[in-house]
């Protein structure tokens, strides 16, 4: 089993990258959180009707959530480290931008095109190779399951 299909409900103790996808639409949405509903109540929050941003992000490209019937979400845990279990966002948001450049870089290779629904400013930590190793292998774990057939 993948490690990207862990989803665990554990309170402020846990904080996560989370990615959407869907396969026949091409279209993926990156995310962070350490909200206490974790990724579960996050997702939930994203696809509600009018206000979650996902549910926007769709509407504004031209499609209904509602007739989106392969939208998975993958979870990736971060480490169990302070910097990550803050309310303080810098660290997280620094690696989801990592991902989410590491993504609209390599579609440009992938055998099954995507567009990036999400977009996030870097953050201060970018340049960290903690938080670069983080990235690369949530992307390189995305693309496998994205790519399979």
């Amino acid at each position: 089993m993948k490690k990207a299909f862990y989803i665990g409900y554990k309170g402020r103790i846990e904080a996560y990258i989370y990615i959407w996808f869907s396969k026949l639409n091409g279209l993926v949405y990156v995310g962070e959180t350490n909200n206490i509903v974790g990724v579960i109540g996050r997702g939930c929050q994203h696809v509600t009707h009018g206000t979650g941003t996902l549910f926007k992000r769709l509407y504004d490209k031209g499609y209904d959530i509602d007739e989106i019937n392969d939208f998975l979400l993958l979870s990736y845990p971060l480490p169990r480290e302070k910097r990550f279990l803050t309310e303080e966002t810098s660290y997280r948001i620094s690696v989801e931008y990592l991902v989410q450049k590491g993504l609209v870089e390599r579609r440009r290779v992938s055998s099954k095109p995507y567009k990036l629904l999400s977009n996030v400013s870097p953050g201060p930590y970018t340049r960290l190779k903690s938080m670069q190793n983080i990235a690369e292998s949530i992307i390189n774990d995305f693309i496998d399951i994205y790519e399979e057939s």
